[in-house]
């Protein structure tokens, strides 16, 4: 196995003339690991005793089950147990949109019914869902309690609601864990800024809000006057010419906004994050040695806690720095305790398999053609890794953007993103390691260092968050100029469309075609899947938005690989694509 596979290591001798040894600087990555072994030397015992106590063992779903809060949806097997689904869709990674009482009785603009409706969320894209144990109001997939107890409970999103699926197909739902999820993420946002906003100036409004909440004083509308200013600010700073549409965010745009702007407080590095791209399939992602669409960000070590802190950070989390040095740490919403628990879960999480028994059988002479085609064509860059394997370590592909040729704006905008790093100027970048942050700096190195600081505030829990979702991938450097796209194993490629960082491709059959046949627009957000070519429908509902590859952002170039087969050769290889 891949795990035991040993590396040799090379050791260079300076030769005495070399004179004395530069001072060494750490770079982010060693910086991480500096603090995590630093902690860990103490607190390993109570982190390992810990997380023995805390392993779940419940028996694992097999395809055709139905879904935990469903009647008819069905699951696959993908090696979580229902209570383990259940309680990765609704644990809280410290997100706070509004207080959650708020939230079950908030209206929405220029109506009575309730901005928590499952009609109006799950027009928004969000998969809705009766209550469960973990979920005992209802709330859709990825809808989180956060409690404080200092400042009360809040609502706010986990992973799961942007990365849970919801397929049709032959009269069948299929919900899909760690699936690409297709959210309206900025409406969303949009329409609760402006339910707060209505509820605020119609004073009828406003009565039936307090009286829901059983408080009608004044310090309830002030209150609401401070979350509906936070709430804009942050619309406000991430607003974008054109609308990202269903199933598509810009997370690295929106993070550094979180941060530059949000944290510290500086409107003038408000950036607009305009380089939308869909949310990838978590499963096989914790196995990979770097994320991100981009490849920027090492799983190595403690890079998933860094990762996921950012996250939260981005998605409505909370972080104080102030005037403070950061030495010990910023003061955040961020639940390290809960993210080692879900890093865990998602390391553990298999990919779905096509259900023959419900999407109909695949042909095996087929099969066995497409496999040799994408022996040729595919497999040097998308590896084929064993679902089965839980301890699998995959090297991801990183293609410059400029050979791959798809839409460069997501890569440029990650290279060229700069702020002014405002009270974090001269701070190490990793709090006690690293290089001080120049007054204007890289976007990546002020987002890192606010994360640095929300996980050394808490030392214990974050040894063993980092030692609960530990696993073993390969080592790959920190890359701050991450100019490339990167590819990984296609395993449940087919569930994830559309394709391309983008999305801007609708099917697996348009991705094998020349980019001028590829489709110029079509409409996101039906979920009914197509079982011929590897999609879903593009036909609008009242759930969808026009995908226009026109657009800045959007073009559907590039990827020239198997573009050159013929139309039997292409039916061949989707075939096999379906297998994986």
């Amino acid at each position: 196995m891949l795990r035991y596979l040993k590396t040799t290591r090379i050791t260079r001798t300076r030769p005495p003339h070399a004179g004395p040894r530069p001072a060494r600087r750490l770079g982010t990555i060693a910086v991480q690991r500096h603090l995590t072994t630093a902690l860990g030397r103490v607190l390993f015992i109570l982190a390992t005793a810990s997380i023995i106590g805390c392993d779940t063992t419940d028996e694992s779903i097999q395809t055709g089950d139905i879904v935990r809060g469903t009647q008819d949806v069905i699951a696959l097997e993908q090696g979580w147990s229902a209570e383990t689904q259940d309680r990765v869709w609704f644990s809280s990674f410290g997100s706070r949109l509004v207080p959650y009482d708020w939230f079950l009785v908030l209206e929405q603009a220029g109506a009575t019914e309730r901005f928590r409706s499952d009609a109006h969320l799950g027009h928004l894209g969000f998969i809705t869902q009766s209550p469960t144990p973990h979920n005992p109001d209802g709330l859709p997939v990825g809808f989180a309690r956060d409690s404080d107890s200092a400042t009360g409970d809040w609502v706010g999103l986990t992973c799961a609601a942007c990365h849970t699926a919801e397929l049709t197909a032959k009269g069948h739902n299929i919900r899909i864990s760690g699936g690409q999820g297709l959210i309206d993420f900025e409406t969303f946002e949009g329409e609760l800024v402006a339910a707060l906003k209505s509820t605020k100036n119609d004073d009828a409004k406003f009565q039936r809000f307090a009286r829901a909440l059983g408080d009608d004083s004044s310090k309830l509308r002030q209150a609401l006057d401070v979350q509906l200013q936070r709430l804009q600010a942050i619309h406000d700073s991430n607003h974008t010419a054109y609308p990202y549409g269903y199933g598509r965010l810009d997370a690295f745009g929106q993070i550094f906004n979180a941060v530059a702007v949000g944290a510290l407080g500086m409107a003038e590095n408000t950036r607009s994050p305009d380089a939308p791209v869909s949310f990838p399939v978590l499963w096989r992602a914790p196995h990979q040695d770097v994320v991100q669409w981009n490849g920027s960000a090492p799983n190595a070590g403690p890079g998933p806690l860094f990762q996921n802190v950012t996250t939260a950070l981005a998605v409505y989390g909370t972080i104080e720095v102030g005037d403070r040095s950061g030495h010990l740490g910023y003061p955040s919403s961020v639940d390290i305790g809960n993210l080692g628990f879900l890093q865990q879960q998602f390391f553990r999480l298999k990919s779905p398999q096509w259900p023959q028994d419900i999407l109909g059988r695949l042909d095996p002479e087929r099969l066995a053609r497409g496999k040799q085609l994408y022996d040729k064509n595919c497999v040097s860059c998308h590896a084929i890794v064993d679902r089965n394997d839980a301890e699998v370590k995959i090297k991801a592909t990183l293609i410059p953007a400029a050979e791959v040729g798809t839409d460069p704006r997501m890569v440029d905008n990650f290279v060229s993103a700069t702020v002014k790093s405002g009270a974090f100027s001269g701070r190490r970048k990793a709090i006690y390691f690293g290089e001080e942050l120049a007054p204007e700096t890289n976007s990546i190195g002020v987002v890192l260092h606010a994360a640095t600081g929300a996980v050394i505030r808490h030392p214990f829990e974050s040894v063993l968050a980092g030692f609960r979702g530990y696993g073993s991938v390969y080592d790959t450097p920190l890359k701050e100029v991450a100019n490339n796209y990167k590819a990984r194993p296609l395993d449940g490629i087919w569930t994830a469309a559309p394709y391309l960082h983008n999305g801007s491709v609708p099917n697996l059959y348009e991705v094998l075609l020349p980019p001028a046949q590829r489709s110029t627009s079509f409409h996101v957000g039906n979920r009914e899947l197509d079982t011929v070519k590897v999609g879903l429908h593009t036909t609008a509902t009242a759930s969808s938005s026009l995908f226009d590859t026109r657009l800045p952002g959007n073009a559907n170039s590039g990827h020239l690989y198997g573009t050159h087969l013929t139309e039997a050769e292409r039916w061949d290889l989707i075939e096999y694509l379906k297998s994986l």
